[in-house]
């Protein structure tokens, strides 16, 4: 029996409407969401009101990373042209800015980003709560919302993101910040002109640092080295290289950027800023192949990880049984010749009729109490893995009789047809990026030549 159609949730249909305006390539790209959303509705991963859409956000992230001297809010103040409210009050925050119309700016607790899927952190309260039991409680210490009203914020979403000092919640940081900068178009690093030496930073950056080599686009990571007006230290940029170097930086773009004029780095910064929209597309395309290729390499692969562990445990416990009746049997025909009796035809048989009907039950009941376990430990890799896709749900489809009893290791559903059309949607998606390579040939073409003022390492 086929799943009913899945239609798009509310949450997002906005997204649709707006995309059919702004970028025919992502309107595709959104649509191919959806028949993804299809298979994985069909396979039992999302209930009818989940989208895999919701794994990517559809607007310009970017996360803005630094401490209270590094100048990070006073850039993000002159970009917006207004001012944004405190964000020092807990040096373990993170503050999402989005855009709203009205002089009045709105904050909003921790709790409003976590529970909508609209904005990034979505449901990153379950992650907290693996690193330690209890921890979740306390998502309004690690994040707020604040609106403003500055154009530049249309259809953009700002991170303000703690530095690398060393801060109470360590490992909550370092959790949400490898998230931000996954999901961001843009990563800005703000460091401090005046203070040149990072060894009390070394254990996070070191970390954010190598994060950095893995990610599919390491051009997106910027560092800036801020100096504040009227300050006279002078900036070695061989020496900030070198630093980060031996804290595992391996490429990156620097700029130099001075608040009492302005300069080329802040020229060149604006330029990049201009440019978000480009960086959004494509990282869109990639996150929506990304999506399709982990329906293999991460979904159904933990899935049948699981089935396997489940069968081999079953199959462990039977045999366990089985040894035990062949040593009775040994102990009886010592005892008192008991394997004579089973020669005998109708004994024998009575005898493999009562031990298959023992067993079967026996077998049916082990395999149930183990898939439990089984089971709670795939949730806990979901929320580990930040996936949306309910693994348990796909692996409890398989607990019928028919394959408790059969040697079936395929997860229910995933079948050749499912896996071809996987593919078709995978060749569609690559498709996309030809359109928009074309779309954007004007928009590339008619940008005026700029000198860049950033140095490569």
């Amino acid at each position: 029996m086929s799943m009913p159609e899945k239609s798009v949730s509310s949450s997002l249909q906005h997204i649709e409407i707006q995309l059919a305006d702004k970028n025919p390539a992502l309107l595709q790209a959104f649509r191919l969401y959806h028949e993804l959303d299809q298979v994985a509705y069909d396979l039992g991963l999302i209930d009818i009101d989940d989208s895999l859409a919701n794994k990517t956000s559809w607007s310009p992230v970017i996360t803005l990373i630094g401490d209270p001297s590094s100048g990070r809010d006073e850039f993000v103040n002159q970009y917006l042209g207004s001012h944004i409210q405190d964000t020092h009050s807990l040096n373990a925050q993170f503050t999402v800015l989005v855009h709203r119309e009205g002089e009045t700016s709105m904050s909003l607790p921790g709790t409003a980003i976590d529970g909508d899927p609209r904005f990034p952190f979505f449901h990153i309260s379950e992650r907290l709560e693996q690193l330690e039991k209890g921890e979740s409680r306390n998502i309004n210490t690690y994040l707020d919302l604040k609106t403003n009203n500055s154009p530049k914020l249309k259809d953009k979403t700002i991170i303000l993101a703690p530095g690398f000092a060393p801060n109470t919640k360590p490992e909550g940081v370092q959790l949400l910040r490898d998230h931000a900068t996954a999901l961001s178009d843009l990563v800005f690093t703000f460091f401090d002109a005046d203070q040149p030496n990072l060894e009390n930073s070394r254990p996070a950056l070191a970390h954010f640092l190598k994060k950095t080599t893995q990610s599919h686009n390491p051009g997106k990571f910027i560092y800036i080295i801020n100096q504040k007006a009227g300050s006279t230290t002078p900036i070695n940029l061989a020496e900030w290289k070198e630093q980060l170097s031996m804290l595992g930086l391996q490429s990156g773009q620097f700029f130099v950027l001075k608040q009492d004029a302005e300069s080329e780095g802040q020229k060149a910064i604006e330029h990049k800023l201009a440019n978000i929209d480009i960086e959004s597309a494509y990282r869109i395309l990639h996150t929506l192949e990304q999506h399709i290729d982990e329906f293999d390499s991460v979904v159904i692969h933990e899935v049948k990880k699981a089935i396997n562990l489940w069968k081999d445990r079953s199959h462990f416990t039977l045999t366990i049984v089985l040894s035990f009746v062949a040593l009775t049997l040994v102990a009886g025909e010592i005892q008192m010749g008991l394997v004579a009796l089973l020669l005998d035809p109708f004994i024998a048989s009575i005898f493999f009729f009562l031990l298959i009907v023992l067993l079967i039950p026996l077998h049916i009941y082990s395999s149930k109490v183990h898939a439990k376990f089984i089971s709670k430990k795939l949730v806990e890799r979901q929320i580990e893995l930040g996936l949306i896709e309910n693994l348990s749900a796909l692996f409890n489809k398989g607990m019928t009789l028919w394959r408790i009893l059969m040697p079936i290791r395929q997860p229910v559903g995933w079948t050749k047809d499912v896996q071809e059309t996987l593919a078709m949607i995978k060749t569609r998606a690559r498709g996309l990026v030809q359109s928009l390579n074309n779309g954007f040939d004007t928009s590339l073409t008619s940008q005026p030549a700029k000198k860049d003022t950033f140095l490569n390492l």
